[in-house]
């Protein structure tokens, strides 16, 4: 696989990329087990008591949020996400870099409107105190807050692929990347 080598910038920016997503898939992870831990509750609580228990529901909602949202920094860093490579697989590497560099600049668009759609819309919600009526009220505006945190943690990482890209480098998560980041920063500085 020929392509350009890394530059000092480049392992900058995956080691900032790397470090910004792996918690945030941490805490996406730690939201998927609360989930369960609810849903499994809720389900006894159902068969043995005869009702559900307060708030598990509306929790389990926020932690779906968080799950999804915090999760996608971490899918784009680790080229985790859903990808149809039939194409891109028979055109020549450079080709393919270059035309995934131009599908991750869209993505970076899109996404930069998905942020200010999601402050707008946080900002609201938290201004008027916005609440879910179950079994008991919720606040809705902490996950509206997610959206937002997410949002901008995939647009960096966005930004991240684009520059590889271009750069005819490997994406963020190919081969190349699955290494520790300590043994990444050894490297590069034995290089220097």
């Amino acid at each position: 696989m020929s392509h350009v080598p890394p530059n000092k910038l480049s392992g900058l920016l995956r080691r900032l990329a790397l470090r910004l997503a792996a918690p945030l898939g941490a805490l996406a992870s730690l939201s998927t087990i609360a989930i369960m831990v609810a849903v499994t509750v809720d389900v006894v609580s159902r068969n043995v008591a005869g009702r559900s228990v307060p708030g598990l529901l509306e929790m389990s909602e926020s932690a779906l949020v968080a799950t999804v949202f915090l999760g996608l920094a971490y899918t784009g860093a680790t080229n985790a996400h859903v990808a149809v490579d039939l194409m891109t697989d028979k055109l020549p590497l450079p080709v393919a870099r270059r035309l995934a560099g131009t599908v991750w600049l869209a993505v970076s668009a899109m996404v930069v409107w998905f942020i200010y759609a999601s402050f707008e819309r946080a900002s609201a919600s938290t201004a008027a105190s916005e609440v879910t009526h179950g079994l008991m009220e919720w606040p809705v505006w902490p996950s509206r807050w997610l959206l937002v945190v997410g949002f901008v943690a995939f647009l960096m990482i966005s930004l991240v692929n684009t520059y590889l890209s271009f750069r005819n480098e490997p994406l963020l998560g190919e081969a190349e990347d699955f290494r520790e980041d300590d043994e990444l920063s050894t490297r590069e500085e034995a290089g220097s």
